[in-house]
């Protein structure tokens, strides 16, 4: 039913009629006409207002006023965005080790110069970079590399420190000239060979490292005479005892052999196997490597130089510079050449930067130039180490350092791997660290630099293998 229909019912066909009259055509059709919602044939239909053009004036005034409105919630929350997104890229680049990224050569070099080092008072740790061999200054054991460094609560390291006090102070006792000094020979205690007996014995310091052989038995010096005022051992133990009976032109003194030790081995576990053992017991492996270093450096089994070698497995530069001040460089001992070979541990089990290893080693060096300034030192290169089966260092040729890494990390958690070494690839490590050793010792007389790359690394036509 229609709207007019409906008014018709209501008011009669002459009412319909007459509103018909006064509502023209044209204003029924005006768009001033609302839409009740029940349009239908009969009624004209609805237009829709039309809609706002926003344009990019617009959204640019909305954005420009929320910035205004909002400005400090924004500054802040810009600011924390950056700090989070440094501290994911430095996890990031530290997680896998600076040797995981694209040039492990370049990201283990030691940029400052140590090559100029006098003295030990010249080395100081504030030109470290970082101290750990991954990146960072926490996630490693390394210890201070200028500190001497003990292992006391090891029975089996003292014990092999005591050993290597012992093959000292023997070599000591063999360099004495007694021909003309009956007063050593009458010393109490003593037994030739050096016996296990007299150097554990209670009123000898060797073993607490205070002193000489001889230390506490100096009563023939007098009340006035302590160690802290200038006293040579030669000099007044000369001057006491020359009676004015010479021998040709000998006097009676003690006198110590300059044609005695041609050389002494300190360091870690390469050092201690020429002793045939490993943390002071014996090794079968090694009985091969003991014989024939005993028909090289001991003249009396038909060798050509006199050598001695004392070594700990395990040791860092801190513990042979410990073991150093206390006993196994005693007085008297003077040889011609110190052969040092030390660094692989600090870099592999304690973890310690390229820098700090390089410190560490330089500190031993100096120690013994200190105290003597006349023999020769040779600082042995630290090995390379074999991280894949086939033994691949480091590839030779355009981008070599990236394919060396990822040939190298196949194998990288090789299960014959010790777990006490960290699973990084330390190769680049220990070059950057040789040439900085080989750069210290080119700058200084009397120390030498052997790299041992020439017997233990071959370069075939791709690559750098260890034999």
């Amino acid at each position: 039913m229609s709207k007019w229909s409906a008014v018709d019912q209501e008011y009669g066909d002459d009412d319909a009629e007459a509103v018909d009259e006064l509502v023209s055509s044209k204003a029924s059709s005006s768009t001033l006409d609302m839409d009740d919602g029940n349009d239908d044939e009969d009624f004209p239909s609805y237009y829709p207002q039309p809609k706002p053009q926003r344009t990019c004036l617009f959204y640019g005034a909305t954005v420009l006023s929320f910035i205004i409105i909002y400005r400090t919630e924004i500054c802040l929350g810009a600011a924390l965005a950056f700090c989070v997104s440094i501290a994911i890229k430095d996890f990031s680049s530290t997680k896998g080790g600076p040797r995981r990224s694209k040039n492990a050569f370049k990201n283990a070099h030691v940029f400052h110069d140590y090559s100029n080092i006098n003295s030990k008072y010249d080395l100081t740790l504030g030109s470290i970079d970082h101290w750990c061999l991954i990146g960072d200054d926490n996630n490693c054991q390394c210890e201070d590399p200028l500190v001497p460094m003990g292992k006391h609560s090891s029975r089996k390291w003292i014990a092999q420190h005591k050993e290597n006090m012992k093959v000292a102070t023997e070599a000591v006792m063999k360099l004495i000239d007694v021909s003309n000094t009956k007063e050593w020979n009458d010393f109490e205690g003593y037994v030739p060979g050096l016996d296990d007996g007299w150097i554990d014995g209670a009123d000898d310091d060797w073993i607490y490292a205070k002193g000489a052989r001889f230390g506490d038995d100096y009563s023939y010096l007098g009340e006035d005479d302590v160690f802290g005022n200038d006293f040579d051992p030669d000099a007044d133990y000369a001057a006491s005892y020359d009676t004015g009976a010479k021998t040709g032109d000998e006097t009676g003194e003690r006198k110590m052999e300059s044609t005695g030790l041609d050389v002494v081995f300190i360091g870690d576990s390469i050092t201690e196997q020429r002793q045939g053992t490993a943390h002071g017991e014996h090794v079968d492996d090694y009985v091969s490597i003991k014989e024939v270093f005993d028909k090289t450096f001991t003249k009396d089994k038909g060798g050509d130089f006199d050598g001695i070698a004392m070594g700990i497995a395990g040791d860092t530069a801190p513990n042979v510079l410990w073991r150093l001040l206390n006993g196994e460089s005693p007085f008297g001992l003077e040889p011609k050449v110190w052969w040092v070979h030390v660094g692989l541990n600090d870099l592999s089990v304690k973890g310690c930067s390229e820098e700090v290893t390089l410190l560490g080693i330089l500190r031993v060096v100096e120690e013994i130039q200190n105290k003597s300034p006349d023999a020769k030192i040779v600082i042995n290169s630290i090995l390379p180490v074999r991280r894949n089966e086939e033994g691949l260092l480091e590839h030779i040729g355009k981008n070599h350092e990236d394919q060396a890494l990822r040939k190298k990390e196949l194998n990288i958690m090789d299960s014959s791997l010790s777990p006490k070494r960290m699973h990084v690839d330390l190769w680049p490590s220990i070059v950057s660290i040789n040439e900085e050793l080989s750069k210290f010792a080119s700058k200084h007389k009397g120390i030498k630099f052997f790299n041992a790359d020439e017997v233990f690394v071959e370069e075939r036509e791709d690559a750098k293998y260890l034999k």
